[in-house]
């Protein structure tokens, strides 16, 4: 063979296996892509961190996470979250090596590289956890380890630690992969606005927003960016999407509070001033929460749902200013005595004693069902506004007022006397003719208080009249409800004739009536019952 061909053809082979090297690299490659998993690259002490762990069989899981994280691909390892100097507060050598850590990485460490979402949390009621500063039916009603292993779990995430930072980001993002998958899935956020006093996550569920979420959120990737404007990619809102994630109007932040024009959790709800200096007025807070909703919904609909959730808002006022005014006139009367220590007197919102009927009904009407009410107005869940929530102070209402009776409460007990629905009643009301959802075309039968009272429109204008001259609802609220005001007939109905099915259905409901008597209320067993028997 000729030395130039002898030469052409090893450069040939060569070639031949450098090609199959590339393609058994890109298959590698294509496969670490296709199972999620990035290169990673550790060097120095995070290295010997890695290869000790795994030697020694502890937290390898964690490791894992971690190695499917972002931080893995970036090349941040352990010792950059961990980093410990002489003297920290949670520094520890490790055991079998000479290399001093963090036990608790703090929002102090990731500030180093999300110094932003940092300073946002720590402005928001997440960071400010004022269950610290009055805490007073987890104190005194529960014991000590009972709280450490209930509300602390939670309330963790506004924990003060000894570097000066606030918070615990693992609380949403989890350790060690920090998917904001997690992060944003409704689940993460129900670990604690859940059960009787936030039932954030089953409201969510109940309403169209979270039936979407089931039906379909299995197949969505949760992992997207909108820090640079990008439009929600998602077909319906996940909790971030409403109180964090960005819009292609507005950044995305860590500051919950940004977007919430009320305080619906308190005793009293109250326009915000949280932040004021920073997040601006209510009004401006609620701009950014209607600018997600513009999204999907329309100006209309996202008006008229956000006036008759603030007037829910208000309504609670007016019902909650009923226990109060009870809890104290039974204290002056003398029925009743608030909790005492020595000289410390327990008088306030959250806790005055939980011995007397009264006291609990006062306490659950706000924390627990005043909070539904209010709280499911605002999130579309009905059963919440409803039966766990309005139905259920009502009846602590008229609970508290037949002790009062019972007690020798002169005004309690004319009003026990009293045969008319109206006593339900005892508080001012706000209204709005119609509702959200569309025209009430057929009204069997309006509710009592109309009937009762010709005047009833008048009485609630003025008072939602009083409200928005208060500064509790906006110019435009207020334009939007006299609107209504004007067209009351329309929006309630009442304008249009009799709908064609509804003779039909009022003869079949007859129907259904008067077969149940017959079946069941006029039949009667021959035989005596066992109690006749033995009287």
């Amino acid at each position: 063979m000729a030395k130039g061909n002898a030469s052409n053809y090893l450069v040939g082979i060569f070639a031949t296996l450098f090609l199959v090297v590339l393609v058994i690299v890109a298959g590698v490659e294509t496969k670490k892509k296709a199972e999620g998993k990035p290169e990673i690259e550790l060097t120095g002490k995070s290295k010997e961190c890695v290869a000790c762990h795994e030697e020694k069989g502890v937290a390898v899981k964690q490791i894992e996470q971690w190695e499917m994280s972002k931080h893995a691909e970036y090349g941040i390892g352990c010792i950059e979250c961990h980093e410990a100097k002489k003297g920290d507060f949670d520094a520890f050598t490790c055991p079998g090596s000479d290399i001093l850590v963090g036990r608790y990485p703090t929002p102090h460490d990731c500030a180093q590289c999300h110094e932003q979402q940092v300073k946002e949390f720590e402005n928001s009621k997440h960071a400010h956890q004022f269950w610290l500063l009055h805490n007073d039916d987890r104190a005194v009603l529960e014991f000590p380890v009972a709280v450490k292993h209930g509300c602390e779990q939670c309330h963790r995430i506004g924990q003060m630690w000894p570097d000066g930072s606030v918070g615990d980001c693992s609380a949403c993002h989890a350790r060690h992969s920090f998917k904001k998958a997690v992060a944003r899935n409704p689940w993460t956020c129900g670990e604690c606005h859940v059960g009787p006093d936030h039932p954030h996550i089953e409201i969510y569920l109940e309403s169209k927003h979270g039936n979407i979420f089931l039906a379909k959120g299995k197949n969505w990737d949760l992992n997207y960016s909108t820090s640079n404007h990008e439009k929600i990619p998602l077909e319906t809102p996940v909790c971030t999407t409403c109180h964090m994630d960005g819009t292609p109007t507005q950044p995305m932040t860590h500051n919950v509070s940004a977007r919430l024009a009320w305080e619906s959790q308190a005793p009293w709800s109250y326009r915000t001033v949280w932040d004021e200096e920073h997040l601006g007025t209510w009004q401006k807070k609620r701009e950014r929460m209607k600018d997600v909703c513009s999204n999907c919904h329309a100006p209309d609909f996202i008006d008229e749902y956000f006036l008759e959730a603030d007037l829910a808002n208000l309504q609670y006022n007016e019902i909650r200013r009923e226990f109060v005014r009870w809890n104290k006139k039974l204290y002056a009367e003398g029925l009743m005595s608030p909790w005492k220590t020595g000289d410390k007197l327990w008088t306030s919102p959250v806790l005055d004693g939980y011995d007397e009927v009264p006291e609990v009904k006062k306490y659950y009407a706000w924390h627990h069902e005043g909070r539904r009410f209010r709280h499911g107005a605002e999130m579309m869940g009905a059963d919440y506004t409803q039966w766990h929530g309005i139905w259920e102070i009502q009846h602590d209402l008229i609970e508290m007022i037949n002790w009062a009776a019972e007690h020798g409460d002169k005004e309690a007990k004319a009003w026990q006397r009293s045969t008319s629905p109206t006593k339900v009643i005892p508080y001012k009301l706000y209204d709005v003719p119609g509702n959200v959802w569309g025209i009430n075309t057929e009204i069997s039968k309006p509710p009592f208080v109309y009937q009762t009272f010709p005047d009833y429109w008048d009485r609630v204008k003025a008072n939602v009249e009083a409200a928005y001259k208060h500064g509790l609802l906006s110019e435009d609220q207020w334009q939007l409800w006299l609107k209504r005001y004007e067209k009351k007939e329309y929006y309630m109905g009442t304008q249009f004739p009799e709908h064609p099915k509804w003779k039909l259905y009022k003869e079949r409901d007859e129907n259904d009536l008067a077969n149940m008597r017959k079946q069941v209320i006029d039949f009667k067993l021959p035989s005596p019952s066992f109690w006749e028997t033995m009287k």
